[in-house]
């Protein structure tokens, strides 16, 4: 027989079921702009009924809440962290590239090109008027207008490399700060979670640091089964996170990325960039890292063709200054200046003179050479001469007389033969693989614009990409006002209906206990 009180009991549980779904509606709503939050449902079954008896069936007793709930699709979490990471690495690369491209600043009025046109001009203009000291003067200057731009490109080059060291070490840090929060919630979680409920806002949190460590460093997010939990249900799994198989985070402990080890840079053995590697010493592939970490250990260290980082573009510039100073040496040192003598290289390395090294020019004819009394000496190579350390010689930078325009000492003043042979280098096809000097510069420019362009295109392709998935996420995740609104009616007049019910119940009681009997007394 049922209890006097059972229809109480049941309706009850309608009126809690009811008020704690208020309450979930309501804290969906609070956080329609919350980033990271997923919305939750309260999840109920019916109480287990009363059997009645005389083969009559089952009496419902209500309704039983068993869980909160979080709507997440765990498949577009998997692949929305895929992609950010690649979205990572193409907005480094993007960003470093169209710097490297500011650096160079071609095509411009202030670009080394033009630059190197106005020096061939002045060269020109002093085989027509070999002995006038304003078309010296003129040479000069445009000679050290020359160095000192390339010698500025190196040094912002340079600069950004030292820029992108200090970008690596603060992403480290980053990567690391993001670990310790992630280890913090894991504890937090799995306490919450030891009775079988669900931490859903701890998660929510955990979520969204995972999405962001995504697109710094390529992660994969595991369970691994807590070896002291024999229950087997998986409630108090542990949650790992790996960088290449190697753990970042396991549970509550964080294995911490270090750039405490310098190394030499791929460009200048006197400068030291941050390597990247675990804490305990343990080696990292960085070639099979990924994200933002990745595109800037490309850009710091890229030295070749696949990468093209700032070491590439140092290499290329130091390269085209080295075969272009020389080809000038060859021709300059070989003529003479207004002084009468020969053998004075145009560009040097700073403060450095040029040699005087007596040997037979037949000897050697491609070594470095400087002898005043050996009729056609030249200069070949005057040493490793690099965007870094080019000038125009000390001696041309005290006396312009001595810029060499005549191919004999007995032509002189008048002779400007070998200064027409410079201006005319501007014409050699055969100084660089690419043609001219012009031709190696527009090729270079031309091969960034075109990798800046790639990493633009990619950039915006994932970028694309990332967004619709993060949709696809939010649309399943995300607080829909309308919904919340239709659910706020639907669960208010469930709440009314079960609170009618207990006034029902409670009149019907009145009337067995104040009112039945009452009648003849």
């Amino acid at each position: 027989m049922r209890s006097t009180f059972t229809g109480f009991n049941t309706v009850r549980s309608g009126l809690f079921a009811a008020q704690r779904a208020l309450d979930i509606t309501g804290h969906n709503i609070s956080n329609v702009n919350t980033k990271g939050f997923s919305r939750q449902r309260l999840n109920q079954v019916q109480s287990n009924p009363l059997r009645l008896f005389g083969g009559q069936g089952t009496l419902g007793t209500g309704v039983d809440t068993i869980s909160i709930t979080q709507f997440r699709n765990e498949f577009l979490d998997f692949k929305y962290r895929s992609e950010v990471k690649t979205q990572g690495y193409w907005e480094a690369k993007r960003d470093g590239l169209k710097f490297i491209e500011a650096i160079f600043n071609e095509p411009s009025d202030s670009g080394i090109t033009t630059v190197m046109d106005e020096l061939f001009s002045s060269f020109q203009e002093l085989s027509k008027n070999p002995e006038s000291q304003t078309t010296r003067a003129l040479v000069r200057q445009r000679g050290i207008t020359f160095t000192n731009t390339v010698n500025h490109m190196y040094s912002q080059l340079e600069k950004m490399a030292r820029d992108l060291n200090f970008d690596v070490e603060t992403t480290v840090t980053s990567i690391n700060a993001y670990a310790e929060q992630i280890a913090l919630l894991n504890e937090q979680i799995h306490r919450l979670e030891s009775d079988g409920s669900h931490a859903n806002d701890h998660r929510d949190q955990r979520n969204m640091l995972v999405d962001e460590l995504s697109k710094l460093v390529n992660i994969d997010m595991i369970e691994v089964q807590d070896p002291n939990d024999k229950s087997g249900n998986g409630k108090n799994n542990k949650m790992v996170l790996q960088i290449n198989g190697q753990p970042l985070v396991y549970h509550n402990r964080v294995n911490k990325l270090d750039t405490s080890t310098s190394v030499a840079s791929t460009f200048d053995n006197q400068i030291h960039m941050k390597q990247v590697k675990w804490a305990n010493g343990d080696t990292i592939d960085t070639k099979a890292l990924s994200g933002d970490l990745k595109g800037l250990l490309d850009l710091r260290d890229g030295l070749s063709a696949e990468t093209k980082g700032v070491p590439y573009y140092i290499h290329q510039l130091n390269n085209f200054v080295n075969t272009f100073a020389n080809e000038v040496n060859k021709i300059h040192a070989s003529a003479y200046g207004l002084t009468g003598t020969n053998g004075v290289a145009f560009f040097t390395v700073q403060g450095v003179a040029t040699p005087a090294l007596a040997l037979p020019l037949d000897d050697t004819p491609d070594k470095l050479i400087y002898n005043p009394g050996n009729h056609g000496a030249y200069i070949p190579e005057l040493g490793n001469i690099s965007a870094k350390n080019i000038k125009i010689s000390l001696d041309i930078d005290a006396d312009p007389n001595k810029i060499a325009a005549s191919a004999e000492a007995n032509l002189l003043p008048g002779d400007g033969s070998r200064a027409l042979a410079l201006s005319q280098l501007r014409h050699d096809f055969a100084m660089f693989s690419e043609g001219k000097p012009e031709d190696f510069v527009k090729a270079l420019i031309s091969n960034l614009g075109v990798d800046t362009q790639e990493a633009i295109r990619m950039t915006d392709n994932q970028s694309f990409l990332v967004e619709q998935i993060n949709r696809q996420r939010e649309s399943i995740a995300g607080v829909s006002l309308d919904e919340e609104m239709s659910n706020m009616v639907k669960f208010q007049h469930a709440y009314n209906a079960s609170a009618r019910m207990v006034t029902t119940m409670d009149e019907m009681l009145d009337t067995v206990i104040n009112k039945i009997g009452l009648v003849g007394r």
